[in-house]
């Protein structure tokens, strides 16, 4: 199982002077490159790959620094110029764009790749639990997977980047062996995503919305407002720009612990996971719910649920975007085309049941989940979370008003509750 490990690097001052030493020149190759790329394409309408040969002997301190990550900032230049013009041709599905100059302090990385001599021995390997020898840096220390055994761990590469916080981090792409299976406790839930509780269950249960950034945007507009006063480029700036910087990252790491935690819970639990297709690009359009859509981070939740569903073989499936959750009523199947976002709560006028609006959207994906699955189960299509495997016809007419519950042999216990839906 191919998996990328990060850890919190700890170098020595020499070591921190080549890391920010190659960072620069990594720097400097990609925009060079993008540059004469760029004017050769826009003054004569052609294609040319410059020679990194040339630039070594050009700028003698290029050099200096490891040559794999020159070279791999190279090829990321090319790759991603490529992939322009590919999505203009139409060649991918994907609307890239132009790609931009990199700048200092922002995804500041590099990468080295691994390569190991006729016995066996790379380049790359951890020497010990607290420390891990990369090419020209030695012997870094670090910390983190203390509880891995390094021995049995195939290195790729590594990718070494720097945060506006000075600190450094390390990504490390390895073959790991598969996790043992874990009995899950339930069969199946589903859940529906929102902004007033980030997470309701099919169960009823909810998850509240913690909105990190809400609560801190108080501090750090003070101190943003402190930096604007400052005179840019002075040793004062940068003190305030790293407590600008300091803030978003405990907004980011707390965010992220939350969202670990919850979703290693669920997949745990539960052996078929169900959830829908947010577009949440489109969401952001809205201004006046972007700012908490943004602070949710819903993409991200849903693609933790998703690798991790990968390693624990759990099925994790994603129903359509335009499927009307909301607006469906889970015992009867009566559309209300009337619901607006600010009914939180209504009342089916065809089978007279007063529903929750998120509870009742949960149900409804639950419903429209198993379905799929026991579409995909009969014509024989692989039940793993794959993004390739689009939502299959489940049958709906357009007047929905008239549809039937939808039979399924499917048992739910969630969270203590089960519920067998039946026609």
């Amino acid at each position: 199982m191919k998996k990328g490990l990060e850890i919190r690097l700890y170098p020595s001052k020499e070591q921190r002077v080549l890391i920010d030493r190659t960072l620069g020149c990594s720097r400097f190759v990609y925009n060079h490159i993008l540059a004469l790329k760029k004017e050769l394409w826009e003054d004569y309408k052609s294609s040319f790959n410059p020679n990194l040969k040339s630039f070594k002997e050009e700028w003698k301190f290029l050099t200096k620094v490891p040559s794999q990550a020159l070279a791999n900032s190279y090829m990321d230049c090319l790759q991603a110029y490529n992939n322009f013009f590919n999505s203009i041709k139409k060649k991918t599905k994907q609307d890239i764009k132009y790609p931009k100059f990199h700048k200092k302090g922002q995804k500041d990385s590099f990468r080295i790749a691994c390569t190991y001599s006729k016995k066996g021995i790379g380049d790359i390997r951890i020497e010990d639990k607290e420390h891990i020898k990369v090419p020209k840096l030695g012997n870094v220390k670090f910390k983190n997977y203390k509880d891995v055994d390094w021995s049995q761990v195939h290195i790729y590469n590594i990718t070494i980047k720097k945060t506006p916080t000075d600190k450094y981090f390390a990504s490390i792409c390895c073959e790991l062996s598969e996790k043992e299976y874990i009995e899950p406790k339930f069969y199946s839930c589903g859940f529906d995503l929102g902004l007033k509780d980030f997470c309701i269950f099919d169960s009823g249960q909810v998850i509240e919305n913690p909105k990190y950034f809400r609560t801190s945007q108080i501090k750090l507009a003070k101190e943003q407002r402190k930096l604007n006063h400052c005179t840019k480029g002075s040793s004062n700036y940068k003190k305030q720009k790293l407590k600008v910087a300091l803030i978003h990252e405990k907004i980011k790491n707390q965010r992220k612990d939350f969202q670990h935690k919850w979703s290693r819970q669920i997949v745990n639990e539960n052996q078929v996971i169900i959830s829908e297709d947010l577009n949440v690009r489109g969401m952001l359009k809205n201004h006046k719910l972007a700012k908490s859509i943004a602070d949710a981070s819903f993409s991200s939740f849903c693609d933790m649920i998703e690798y991790k569903s990968k390693e624990m073989n759990r099925t994790y499936i994603k129903i359509s975007t335009f499927y009307p959750s909301s607006k469906l009523c889970h015992c009867c199947g009566y559309k209300n085309t009337t619901l607006k976002l600010a009914d939180r709560e209504w009342t089916c006028p065809n089978c007279h049941t007063y529903l929750d609006r998120d509870n009742n959207a949960a149900l409804n994906i639950l419903q429209e989940g198993l379905k799929i699955l026991k579409c995909r189960n009969t014509v024989g299509i692989s039940t793993g979370s794959d993004k390739s495997l689009k939502p299959v016809d489940t049958g709906y007419k357009s007047n929905l008003e008239q549809e039937p519950v939808i039979a399924s042999g499917f048992t739910t216990c969630h969270a203590g509750k089960s519920t067998v839906f039946s026609s």
